[in-house]
């Protein structure tokens, strides 16, 4: 383990302490108490509130600014909500699914006629809704979900966070030299990988178009379907007033065999960031602005996907 600082006691103090509460309150008080903290960070200490607006004007120029900051703030409680259900993943029974989730018998049934084919499957989603939440629903389907996870800066919430997610029994591959090697291992047994897209990568990353400019995101979705054939499931998740969620699949990416690797990872990349485009642009205070690494920021020394790919 890293070392230990004091400020890293500090604040797995303040989440431990905030998480009991919140794991153990009902679902609309837990919520509550999350808008409160949400309102406090955003208006009162301002919490990286004019990057994200600058960012949503980037995008949407022809907004007005008091439309910027309702998306801003929106977004801004979307995510503080969304971090809550990490606490709460224990609460996701079959019957919390049938309340709580819109589209959730169409969702099944999409996922598991998959699972049925014993292909693997890459899940590619935004930062929409909860994304860890989703993976515990496809869970409860029945679906063999795993998940690959990095390392936080505070070893303390690093290794608690961990644990949150190991208590749920989806399996976890950690961010390290083995990772490519397991994760092909699994999906070629016919597991699924539940996989956060919308990334930056300043080294190494596969250039695409997105809200209207060039991003560097990770390739690792298009390597790993490319490598082991199987399809990549766009999934877009929101959430609907404070206790629904919304869960959609998109139509499958199947990797073309006629493609040379590069092409083809290319063309998956670009499909799923083209779905994640048009979800943004529908909803965007559903999108979380306030990444300390923008998606947008130029990456110097790479090429645009016209040299890559031939789009226009």
């Amino acid at each position: 383990m890293a070392k230990v600082r004091f400020k890293h006691r500090l604040e797995y103090g303040f989440m431990m302490m905030m998480g009991f509460f919140l794991a153990h309150a009902p679902y609309r008080l837990a919520l509550f108490k999350a808008w409160l903290l949400a309102w406090i960070a955003h208006w009162v200490f301002g919490y990286r509130k004019a990057a994200a607006r600058s960012r949503i004007r980037e995008v949407f120029p022809q907004l007005s600014s008091r439309e910027v900051s309702r998306i801003a703030w929106r977004s801004w409680v979307h995510f503080i909500f969304n971090s809550i259900e990490m606490f709460r993943l224990h609460h996701v029974t079959d019957r919390w699914i049938e309340r709580h989730v819109i589209g959730h018998a169409q969702a099944r049934d999409f996922l598991m006629n998959h699972c049925k084919t014993g292909v693997g499957a890459v899940t590619a989603s935004p930062h929409m809704g909860a994304a860890e939440l989703a993976a515990v629903v496809g869970q409860r389907f029945g679906a063999p979900i795993f998940m690959i996870t990095g390392r936080q800066k505070n070893p303390l919430v690093d290794r608690r966070l961990n644990e949150m997610r190991a208590a749920t029994q989806i399996p976890l591959i950690q961010k390290g030299s083995s990772l490519l090697r397991s994760v092909i291992r699994r999906l070629r047994q016919g597991e699924v990988l539940a996989f956060l897209a919308d990334l930056r990568v300043r080294k190494g990353g596969m250039m695409v178009e997105f809200l209207g400019k060039t991003a560097s995101v990770a390739p690792g979705m298009a390597l790993f379907a490319k490598q082991t054939r199987v399809p990549i499931l766009p999934m877009i998740v929101t959430r609907v007033g404070w206790t629904r969620h919304r869960m959609e699949f998109l139509e499958p990416v199947w990797p073309d065999a006629e493609l040379s690797k590069a092409e083809d990872q290319q063309r998956m990349t670009q499909i799923v960031f083209d779905h994640i485009d048009a979800a943004v642009r529908r909803e965007p205070e559903q999108w979380f602005w306030f990444n300390k690494s923008w998606i947008l920021a130029p990456v110097p020394g790479q090429d645009k996907p016209e040299a890559q790919n031939g789009r226009e």
